[in-house]
């Protein structure tokens, strides 16, 4: 899975959430975390938030992990971590 890290809530737009939502399915998400299914390759999402500027967004793999070993917890209850 990929998950896209809003870096800088204060100059995010919600029009990128929006076109996000419209274009991508989104698998799970908490208040600044995007997780997209395994479909979605790196470039597939970037050319979504083309024009975002990088410093604004993190995007990296993640898995679904135990509660114990978990960097995200989705607002779905499920955790998630960095794929290393």
């Amino acid at each position: 899975m990929k998950g896209l890290l809003i870096r800088d809530p204060l100059r995010w737009h919600d029009d990128w959430s929006a076109q996000i939502g419209r274009q991508l399915k989104v698998h799970d998400s908490t208040n600044d975390l995007f997780i997209f299914d395994d479909r979605y390759a790196r470039d597939d999402i970037l050319q979504v938030i083309g024009d975002v500027p990088e410093d604004l967004y993190q995007l990296f793999d993640l898995e679904e992990a135990p509660e114990l070993d978990c960097d995200y917890q989705a607002d779905s209850g499920r955790c998630y971590r960095r794929s290393h």
